[in-house]
């Protein structure tokens, strides 16, 4: 049998009706009425860090402030430098509109991706709805935290896989356009990890699962090379500048996250902050279980209570078919040694020196490269990074991958045309029913925090004792994410974020050479922090003196405070601010 055939190719899949792409139209739509309805984006990490860091990095600001933002400082800015922009120049609604559109891409690729996958119309608006009401997905709609971004492209990856999948059987096997399409796919992979490094055990599994595609040794390995030069390519286009620069002036090229491990040993990073999991699995069997045990307790894996059952479905039908494989493998070895037929009833497999095909050969193929994607980067995820909403991209196809899953399950020990017959009439069914399990006990939680919409992202009058006109030093201390503050202060003021837990003499150095710029010019030594108690001491004049102490800046003490308020949309968070002198009036 060659290896395409018309058996081999889902037909229609990329002829879409008039309907469906009038639907594909309105997804972003809907996301973007979506993105309104839920309120202006006001997370954590965007008061933290995203939005001073594309600031920084327009502004030159690594060169003069102090690691505000914590490690999150070091970052790559490229993906929110669009954030940055939006913020700035638009209405705070037309910002979260504008996000929310793009974000619902995502959906238009996972209809795509699911007609290519199970021919079926049903089968792909059940995985759309199913991922457009996902937990982490709906969570970050309107969101800048990027999660739901960078998807975009690791998306595309797996189209071109899918299309490369079609194209073997079209070109038998290692032809120039497979090929190329593998190539595409891994740079279209490496495009997104390359914007947020977190991604890149997704990233990684889009290229690795290309062995799972039947073919000869060859043809497996040319499509690896392939994927992996690609994936390299699309990588270095999106962060090899920055981890240049990272490289150049803190001797760590990509961002200090803990996928670093202390390999590169940097001066400005203690090494005890590198390689601890803050939620990932302590034993093996906490391992096995681990995607499971996630959707009874999601504080495991989140820092806010998201539920979504995709992943831990698609993980347990993934074990089954890996439990039912190895049955049967083992099954036909005794079938064999006793001289009965090895592989009677079984699927047909190629000929790995010829390539031969079983008579729906795309089906098979898809199902195990989707199989292999999904086990791949969840693996590498639990090991490296192990916080839920990296995963979003998995999460999206989770529903697809367990569709492949159930369809190769119910293909063991039987012909393919009995899949079609037969298994197809369950398997359907159940697939619907398994999308309407995840789509109502799906919940995004607290949306990451939110506020009412204003008239401007953010706000801040100038505090009173930064008026001075002079080069001032602001410290952040107390815990809270300020890093959205220092962009509306003067470009004079310089930032020194709440490093304590990073105070190595590199660090040190950086800290005392910005407080001599300050003392040369004439100005002050401001304390920044949310007038929340308790500050576990930072936020008292005691504790903060000695905490200016251990900075370089000895023998201060308070002398007056203002209160301003921060505006986030309509809402606002006080901001006390505290200037530290050699000695003055009790605050």
């Amino acid at each position: 049998m060659s290896r395409g055939g018309p058996e081999s190719r889902p037909e229609g899949a990329w002829s879409l009706t008039a309907g469906e792409r009038a639907a594909l139209a309105l997804l972003p739509v809907a996301c973007a009425l979506a993105a309104l309805a839920i309120g202006q984006d006001a997370n954590y990490d965007l008061l933290n860090y995203h939005y001073y860091d594309p600031y920084a990095f327009l502004h030159g600001r690594l060169a003069v402030d102090v690691i505000p933002a914590s490690l999150q400082s070091y970052l790559n800015p490229l993906v929110d430098l669009p954030f940055y922009f939006l913020m700035n120049h638009a209405p705070p609604r037309v910002e979260a509109a504008v996000v929310g559109a793009v974000q619902g891409l995502n959906l238009v690729l996972v209809y795509l991706i699911g007609r290519r996958v199970a021919r079926s119309r049903l089968v792909a608006c059940a995985a759309t709805v199913a991922a457009g009401v996902a937990g982490g997905f709906a969570s970050e709609l309107g969101n800048s935290m990027g999660d739901t971004i960078v998807s975009i492209p690791l998306l595309v990856g797996v189209l071109c896989a899918v299309v490369a999948i079609e194209r073997a059987g079209s070109e038998g096997g290692g032809g120039r356009q497979e090929l190329a399409w593998w190539v595409a796919a891994g740079v279209a992979a490496g495009i997104g990890s390359g914007l947020k490094l977190s991604e890149i055990p997704v990233g990684l599994g889009v290229v690795v699962a290309a062995v799972a595609v039947r073919g000869r040794v060859r043809d497996r390995l040319v499509r690896l090379a392939g994927g992996a030069l690609g994936l390299a390519g699309g990588v270095l286009a999106t962060s090899g500048y920055w981890s240049w620069f990272l490289w150049r002036t803190y001797k760590d090229p990509i961002a200090f996250s803990q996928a670093s491990f202390g390999i590169f040993h940097s001066p400005y990073v203690p090494e005890t902050n590198l390689g601890a999991s803050r939620f990932g699995p302590k034993t093996l069997l906490d391992a096995v279980v681990f995607p499971v045990y996630w959707a009874l307790h999601p504080l495991r894996v989140a820092e806010v209570r998201l539920r979504e059952l995709s992943i831990p479905i698609a993980y347990l039908l993934v074990a089954v078919l890996v439990v039912a494989t190895l049955v049967v493998a083992v099954a036909r070895v005794v079938r064999g040694r006793a001289g009965g037929p090895s592989a009677a009833g079984a699927e047909t497999e190629e000929d790995a020196s010829s390539g031969r095909r079983a008579e729906a050969p795309f089906a098979a193929d898809v199902d195990r490269y989707l199989v292999a994607l999904f086990a791949v980067s969840l693996a590498l995820w639990t090991k490296v990074f192990d916080v839920y909403r990296y995963l979003i991209p998995l999460e999206l196809l989770s529903p697809l991958v367990a569709y492949g899953a159930a369809r190769r399950i119910l293909g063991l020990g039987s012909d393919a045309s009995w899949v079609r017959r037969r298994g197809s009439r369950a398997l359907v069914p159940g697939f619907l029913c398994v999308c309407a399990l995840c789509a109502a006990t799906a919940n995004p939680a607290n949306y990451w925090g939110r506020a009412p919409f204003g008239s401007r992202f953010f706000s801040l009058a100038l505090p009173g004792v930064l008026a001075n006109g002079r080069v001032d030093a602001v410290v952040e201390v107390g815990g809270q994410p300020l890093g959205f503050i220092f962009p509306q202060l003067p470009p004079r003021i310089v930032a020194i974020g709440g490093i304590g837990n990073l105070l190595t003499p590199a660090n040190r150095a950086l800290a005392r050479r910005a407080l001599a710029r300050v003392r040369a010019d004439g100005g002050t030594v401001d304390v920044a922090f949310v007038d929340v108690p308790p500050l576990a001491g930072l936020g008292t004049p005691g504790g903060t003196a000695r905490y200016l102490d251990r900075l370089g800046a000895p023998g201060l003490v308070a002398q007056v405070c203002d209160v301003v308020r921060a505006g986030i949309g309509a809402g606002y968070q006080p901001v006390k601010f505290c200037r530290y002198g050699p000695k003055g009036p009790a605050v």
